[in-house]
């Protein structure tokens, strides 16, 4: 018995052990019984590379169809676009997987008449009552939903607009087959959509070099039947055909969606440091999320203060940032740092630093920042011991192999 025990408690460990590095992995696959559609079901989850740097930072979702085929494709835009572009927030990607091509054009396609079941609707369900909640229990989610389809898929996410629009926040439809059923789902939104009751919803829908999907009956409609709820765009890619058509959509629609989250350059010289705290702050209050504003604005907000000769109200400025954009701390820390180390003394920067060591602890870039500064200092041995520390926390945190190249090459 006593012999049972020690197996039992050591493979409670070991599961343990499994458990915690699949959560510190930013990309997950994870398979479960659906009780709705009663079969075994699989998802692929793509955490921001910086997931684990911003403890109590939040994150829009997307919902992928066709999961398995554009799950690459998509994290890959999404690492160029969010994550090192900063174009728009970090985003969780859920890529929903496929049981086969026949399972997953059936749960695509609606039924158009009641003497079909509906497996389009009962696999929405399965969106919202299983993957939902479990994806909102495990990860840090912003109340912001996405909703992705194409061709097919893309005729899903139609059908889950009209038949339940509060499901997600934002639908993108790219080449969707409206053509099905002799263009039923424009039949079904005229029946039904106007019957719906919510708050704003968007859509996005794309066309490629496609002359029979039918889309176009779809667009007439909506564009002769308004709906204060609903605002919807369409984007043609005459350049594009249906297969490549996806990813430069998706770019896009999430451009579009996010709008305001980059600001460029010029605009930024125009603005005061308090109109862009206002704007973020607005931004992240619409969109339901909590994340550090882009670097290049953080860097422009010290800019402005430096060359306006207004360096006695950094501090200042910088706690009232923190305030009110709280998951910003580091970020501002780091670019307030950057400066002083240049126009005053890299003595006073490591200061600065090393009095916010402790709340970014998590942060590769804070380790990276002090690191650096020793280095300026000429105080190897610290510097040393800084990039191992910022070399073992990306290697806990499963960052990208270039991030670690950069790491290992500076410890010697």
């Amino acid at each position: 018995m006593k012999q049972l025990m020690i197996v039992l408690a050591s493979l409670f460990l070991l599961l343990n052990t499994v458990f915690t590095n699949a959560l510190a992995s930013t990309h997950q696959r994870i398979s479960q019984t659906s009780s709705i559609l009663g079969e075994e079901r699989t998802i692929q989850i793509a955490l921001p590379e910086n997931y684990h740097a911003n403890p109590t930072a939040t994150y829009p979702v997307m919902y992928l169809l066709d999961g398995d085929y554009n799950f690459k494709a998509v994290t890959g835009m999404l690492d160029m676009l969010a994550n090192k572009g900063q174009l728009i927030p970090d985003v969780i990607v859920v890529a929903i997987s496929d049981n086969g091509t026949s399972s997953y054009r059936n749960y695509m396609t609606p039924s158009f008449s009641d003497k079909q079941p509906d497996s389009a609707s009962k696999f929405a369900d399965y969106l919202e009552s299983e993957v939902k909640p479990y994806i909102q229990s495990h990860y840090r989610t912003a109340n912001n939903h996405i909703l992705v389809g194409q061709s097919i898929g893309g005729l899903f996410v139609l059908n889950t607009l009209i038949e339940n629009p509060v499901r997600f926040n934002h639908y993108i439809a790219i080449s969707p087959s409206v053509w099905v059923g002799d263009n039923a789902i424009v039949k079904k939104a005229k029946n039904t959509l106007h019957t719906k009751t919510f708050s704003a919803v968007s859509l996005h829908l794309s066309l490629a070099d496609e002359t029979r999907m039918g889309q176009y009956d779809l667009i007439n409609y909506l564009d002769l039947n308004p709906q204060a709820s609903l605002t919807w765009q369409f984007t043609h890619y005459p350049d594009e055909n249906h297969n490549s058509v996806g990813l430069i959509a998706l770019r896009n629609s999430l451009k579009q969606i996010f709008n305001g989250w980059h600001i460029n350059e010029r605009a930024l010289a125009t603005k005061t440091p308090q109109s862009v705290l206002t704007h973020y702050a607005n931004l992240q209050t619409q969109w339901q999320l909590k994340q550090a504003i882009p670097t290049n604005v953080a860097h422009s907000l010290m800019r402005y203060h430096y060359r306006n000769n207004l360096v006695d109200k950094v501090p200042a400025f910088i706690q009232n940032a923190k305030q009110t954009l709280p998951q910003s701390s580091q970020v501002l820390t780091a670019k307030q740092a950057s400066y002083v180390g240049h126009f005053d003394s890299p003595k006073n920067a490591l200061a600065l630093l090393k009095s916010a060591e402790k709340e970014h602890a998590h942060s590769i870039e804070h380790l990276k920042a002090i690191a650096s500064v020793y280095e300026q200092l000429g105080e190897q041995q610290n510097a040393q011991a800084y990039y191992k520390k910022a070399l073992a926390l990306a290697e806990k945190q499963q960052v990208a192999q270039w991030q670690l190249n950069i790491l290992a090459a500076k410890v010697k």
